[in-house]
C-alpha cells in the first residue's frame, strides 16, 4: 500500500536542515582551527558556513510548508547526492589536497549526507504517484 503521509520527508528535510546549519557553525566559528586540522584555506570554510546556512533555510522553508513542494525535495536531495560526489571525487583524484584528518571528517559527512539523501529519496518516492518517479 502507497503510504501518502509526508512525515518521512518533512523529518529527513529538518534533519538535514539541522545537520547543516551544525556543520555551518562550525565552519563559521572555527574556521581557523578546522582549516589547518584539514590543510586547506581558512576563506573556504566560511564560505562553505555561509553557503550552508543558506541551504539550510531552503530545506527549512521546504520541510514546513503545509504541502511540500516535491520538486524543491528533489533538488535538494539532488544537491545532497551531488556533495557526496563531490567529496568522493575530491578523496579519489586529491587525496593530496586535505590531510588525513581532513579526508576522515569529509568521509563522515559525506555518509551522513548520503544517510539523508536516502531518507529524503525514500520520502519522496512515498509521496509520488505511482510510476512517475524519477528521483
Amino acid at each position: 500500500m502507497k503510504q501518502t503521509s509526508p512525515q518521512l520527508l518533512k523529518s529527513a528535510l529538518l534533519i538535514n536542515a539541522g545537520f547543516s546549519v551544525l556543520c555551518a557553525l562550525i565552519c563559521l566559528l572555527f574556521a581557523s582551527s578546522l582549516a589547518h586540522i584539514m590543510g586547506i584555506a581558512p576563506w573556504m570554510l566560511y564560505t562553505l558556513g555561509v553557503g550552508l546556512l543558506l541551504f539550510a533555510a531552503d530545506a527549512t522553508f521546504t520541510a514546513t510548508r503545509p504541502r511540500i513542494n516535491l520538486m524543491f525535495a528533489k533538488l535538494i536531495t539532488g544537491a545532497d547526492v551531488l556533495w557526496v560526489v563531490g567529496s568522493m571525487v575530491i578523496l579519489i583524484f586529491f587525496p593530496g589536497s586535505l590531510t588525513f584528518n581532513g579526508q576522515l571528517i569529509v568521509e563522515l559527512v559525506a555518509i551522513a549526507v548520503a544517510v539523508i539523501a536516502t531518507l529524503q529519496a525514500v520520502g519522496i518516492k512515498q509521496l509520488s504517484p505511482s510510476g512517475t518517479q524519477t528521483a
